[in-house]
């Protein structure tokens, strides 16, 4: 169990008590009752959230879970204090290597922070506004060659490109046919597996909501709409049963504040179900990542395309 919900276990009767809506969940806890919904920006059985949906309902009390990017801070509580009324209240917990304790420092001047607990390296606050909150989405913009990419806080390139992307798109070949994308970010390598002249198609899949609507807003700003879309998905679980002529992916590796090898290795030992007969799979991956032994047997050979600024560029054929 994470230590945020051992310390929000020490305040069991009063979340028995009061409806609550909880804001990025770490995990299914006792803690919630039946009445009680999780609005969670990673995709989930049972989401409250919807990717259609820009504004979420609060509850009495809502308990929101510290996030890892500190800019993300301002989109949640941009969001919640457009909808917070009189009398409903905000706990904000976190961890303390999660930088939780910076937290009235942050919002001094606009939001009051009350200490209300701290156990397990963790702090729990309740967070009130002291003045009219002037908050904002946080949309950014920068250009990446002849394309506009948009992006919501926390995105995975949501300032500039980053170096694994550079690399593989610097050797990418040529594609052909249907192409999966695993992983997309804010859409810089969906737009330019789309523009590819024999590609007819390009599927993206994000778990992070704020990345499918980052990539679905690049898409659109770039005249792409009509060539590849991003689906919500926690790897392949929301993807209807297709096969693919090509998967090309920068995998993640973090969850949170810690790294997380599970979802990926998880895509990889399934991908070959995915790619059509003599399919193939492309990615990049920092030089001490070695994704090869979760592909199994149903790739025949295995190539480094490249090799520089610390990643490699692998091609998998089925």
């Amino acid at each position: 169990m994470p230590p945020t919900l051992e310390l929000l276990e020490r305040h069991d009767t009063e979340l028995q008590l009061t409806p609550v809506h909880w804001f990025d969940l770490p995990e299914a806890t006792a803690l919630t009752k039946a009445a009680d919904l999780a609005f969670n920006l990673n995709w989930s059985n049972g989401n409250a959230a919807s990717l259609k949906e820009t504004q979420w309902p609060c509850a009495p009390l809502n308990v929101l879970f510290y996030p890892k990017a500190k800019e993300r801070l301002d989109w949640w509580l941009n969001l919640l204090f457009s909808q917070l009324t009189s009398g409903q209240r905000l706990w904000v917990v976190g961890q303390n290597v999660g930088g939780i304790k910076s937290l009235p420092k942050r919002l001094a001047g606009v939001f009051n922070c009350v200490k209300v607990d701290s156990a397990r390296h963790c702090v729990l606050f309740e967070v009130t506004l002291t003045e009219r909150f002037q908050g904002h989405e946080g949309w950014r913009t920068y250009p990446h060659g002849a394309h506009t990419i948009h992006s919501l806080p926390g995105v995975f390139s949501a300032k500039r490109l980053d170096k694994g992307t550079e690399v593989l798109l610097s050797v990418l070949p040529e594609l052909k046919g249907e192409v999966l994308e695993f992983g997309g970010g804010a859409g810089v390598l969906t737009c330019m597996l789309a523009e590819q002249a024999k590609v007819t198609s390009v599927t993206a899949l994000e778990i992070d909501l704020l990345a499918v609507r980052s990539s679905l807003k690049t898409l659109a700003a770039n005249q792409l709409s009509d060539r590849a879309t991003t689906i919500w998905s926690a790897g392949t679980e929301a993807l209807a049963e297709q096969k693919f002529d090509f998967i090309v992916t920068n995998p993640p590796f973090h969850q949170g504040i810690k790294t997380a090898y599970g979802p990926t290795q998880s895509f990889f030992a399934q991908a070959s179900n995915w790619l059509k007969p003599r399919g193939r799979l492309i990615w990049v991956a920092n030089e001490f990542l070695n994704y090869q032994g979760e592909l199994g047997k149903t790739f025949h050979s295995v190539k480094v395309l490249a090799h520089e600024k610390g990643y490699k560029v692998y091609q998998a054929n089925k």
